[in-house]
């Protein structure tokens, strides 16, 4: 049901208001009192649902379970913790170069572009129209005709929803909160792509220590076949250390070949992520980088304000539940004040003398829908719905990013610790491998105890490599986990 006030009126010239007219409009804005009540009255037994909000149940606690460093987290820095200028350049190019977080960026363009028109919804509407017309009548015969007429004319009007009840702020709060949540995700995206970049980074040089860890290892091998063969020769060595021999040699060619493959395609994707072509151009450094010592982690509490993909899922959750809140004011009537004004003139000329000619249109409409089918009730419940999945979203969010920097810090003690076991087990198997082969040659032990020896020590190299890179990539975990920044953030050109 639509309740309005309408005044019309032709003005050919400018006058005076009598003390009819101001009678009539006070019966004007008596009519418009008696529908404003009206309208309320019929509303009374459909008023806006109770919004009865869940709350987060999840209490944030006072310190970390797992072992941290006392003190404030750092987010700025974290790049910078692992004393590599060559990260640092790589991770600005890739916030520069990588394709994924241009489409990330654009996304996010196009998001506020959107919510900006959505906007828009909270200020007036101006629109302007003009028209012209000639018109020319003649009888049937086709004898008589009349002169020819033309009419000109030149409207504006103007619109504009009184938002008493706050449905279009609601609407607008939450096209708001929707575009912090995108905001939220594109520095996701960028904490994102910096980790995985360092990532790659160390992986590759893992990868590169690796292949040269197999191409030592070849060559040490290739040299004890060779000394093996001249015993078998001078018959000191059996057949069988031949045949032993060789097969390590084989074996560990075919390692190296496997090696090889993980170094270059590992560059390959770190290449991909810079957004350069797949060259395998990329120069790696040799060494990983030494770990300093614990990184303060802060409190939890402070994560929750920090960590973009927690900040995103709160903002998801406060635009559906504005929506919610703006649905269920669809139930009350809305007020919408209008007016127009226009010239008519028979010459082109004279449309725009709006003394004269002008016509002008001025209402207050209120509106209120008394049935519809159970659209707006069924509306109301899909926001409320919506609400409610945001909530357990931003619950799980919350709970995942605990987990994650309560994994990473136990990770990083643990991996410490398996570092400095590793380093003995390297020592010691290096040892041991070089006793094997003495001994070997004095006759003390056989071929198969030397060979032995080699294949302890080269898996306990590999396994201090690795885990030698283990522990760069929980330092980065950490730091993802607890949400870092950087000191170059994101420019107009960039």
């Amino acid at each position: 049901m639509v309740i309005g006030l309408t005044n019309k009126r032709m003005l050919k010239n400018a006058t005076f208001h009598t003390g009819c007219e101001k009678d009539r409009r006070g019966v004007s804005r008596r009519w418009l009192l008696a529908a404003l009540v009206g309208s309320l009255l019929l509303t009374g037994c459909i008023s806006s649902p109770k919004n009865k909000s869940s709350k987060l149940t999840i209490d944030s606690p006072s310190a970390w379970k797992s072992e941290a460093a006392k003190g404030n987290f750092e987010p700025q820095n974290w790049t910078k913790d692992f004393n590599d200028p060559q990260l640092i350049r790589i991770v600005e190019e890739a916030l520069e170069h990588n394709y994924n977080l241009q489409a990330a960026a654009s996304r996010l363009d196009s998001q506020i572009a959107g919510s900006r028109f959505a906007g828009s919804s909270i200020w007036p509407s101006l629109t302007g129209s003009g028209t012209g017309s000639r018109n020319k009548r003649s009888s049937a015969s086709g004898i008589q005709q009349t002169p020819t007429s033309e009419t000109f004319g030149l409207n504006a009007r103007f619109n504009w929803e009184l938002d008493i009840w706050g449905k279009v702020r609601n609407g607008y709060k939450g096209d708001l909160a929707d575009i912090q949540s995108s905001q939220a995700d594109y520095a996701a995206a960028r904490l994102s792509i910096a980790g995985r970049v360092a990532q790659s980074w160390y992986s590759a040089i893992e990868a590169k220590q690796q292949f040269d860890l197999a191409e030592r290892t070849q060559e040490a091998l290739e040299s004890s076949a060779v000394i093996v063969e001249e015993n078998f020769k001078r018959g000191i060595a059996r057949a069988l250390d031949v045949r032993l021999v060789r097969a390590n040699v084989a074996s560990n060619r075919s390692t190296l070949e496997t090696r090889l493959r993980n170094r270059d395609s590992s560059v390959r994707l770190l290449e991909v992520l810079l957004g350069r072509y797949p060259g395998n151009e990329l120069k790696v450094a040799t060494e990983l980088p030494q770990i300093s010592g614990p990184v303060p982690a802060g409190l939890p509490s402070e994560l929750l304000l920090r960590r973009p993909d927690v900040i995103s899922a709160e903002r998801d959750l406060a635009a559906t539940e504005q929506r919610k809140f703006e649905t269920s004011k669809a139930r009350i009537p809305s007020l919408n004040l209008s007016l127009s004004r226009g010239t008519s003139s028979r010459e082109l000329e004279d449309i725009f003398d709006i003394i004269d000619r002008r016509v002008w249109n001025q209402s207050l409409n209120i509106g209120q829908t008394l049935f519809q089918g159970g659209r707006l009730k069924s509306n109301f419940k899909r926001a409320k719905a919506n609400y409610e999945t945001s909530l357990a979203t931003y619950s799980n969010t919350v709970l995942t990013a605990f987990r994650e920097v309560e994994n990473a810090l136990n990770n990083q003690s643990s991996y410490e610790r398996d570092y400095e076991l590793q380093k003995i087990a390297a020592e010691e198997s290096a040892a041991a491998e070089q006793l094997a082969w003495e001994e070997y040659g004095r006759g003390l032990s056989t071929i198969t105890t030397a060979l032995d020896a080699v294949r302890r020590n080269i898996t306990a190299q590999r396994a201090l490599i690795q885990v030698s890179n283990q522990r760069v990539q929980s330092r980065i975990d950490l730091y993802l986990a607890l949400g870092g920044g950087f000191d170059f953030e994101p420019t107009a050109e960039n």
